[in-house]
């Protein structure tokens, strides 16, 4: 269910309606840039107010030397961060080049001290191979004279030993 205002609360209609201008059919026709609003001439600006003019003036010109004077101090910055870097190259390239003479003379030392002391070594190879040898038929020798007594021993006892683990064999069983 709707219900309707009372009558004083409803807006009365509007009751001024703007004066258009009157214009001819011909003048419309004829000048279509009348409708715009014409923009006054800069010359005009100025006299009308000659100090916001200068103030424009003189914020535009700090500007344009702020601008001129921060690109130039970029310039200068990357002119010699690039300038740091070459230098940086070049002591790089010296450490590099000293450095690989350091390490042909050090590898020129090892391949004389090789050569020099290869006849040292050769003959020191060949010693430790005896002696190693050496050793080894000492510990042969030694191993069967152990195991020869080890035998005598068994067969005195009138015991068996098993060739396997050189352990004796318990009495009263046979060895298969």
């Amino acid at each position: 269910m709707t219900s309707v205002a009372p009558a004083h609360r409803v807006e009365p209609p509007m009751t001024h309606t703007p004066d258009l201008p009157t214009t001819s059919q011909a003048q419309t026709v004829d000048d279509p840039v009348a409708e715009r609003p014409a923009r006054p001439r800069l010359r005009d600006q100025i006299a009308e107010n000659p100090l916001a003019s200068l103030a424009v003036g003189l914020v535009l010109g700090l500007f344009t030397l702020l601008g001129t004077v921060a690109m130039g101090l970029l310039f200068f910055t990357l002119n010699d961060i690039s300038d740091g870097l070459d230098d940086l190259g070049e002591r790089v390239d010296r450490v590099e080049a000293s450095l690989g003479d350091r390490i042909d003379r050090l590898e020129a030392k090892v391949e004389v001290g090789f050569a020099a002391h290869g006849a040292q070594i050769a003959e020191l190879d060949a010693r430790l191979t005896g002696q190693i040898a050496e050793l080894d038929r000492k510990l042969t020798a030694l191993i069967a004279h152990l195991n020869a007594t080890e035998a005598v021993d068994a067969a005195l006892e009138h015991r068996l030993l098993i060739p396997r683990d050189s352990a004796p064999e318990p009495k009263g069983e046979p060895s298969s």
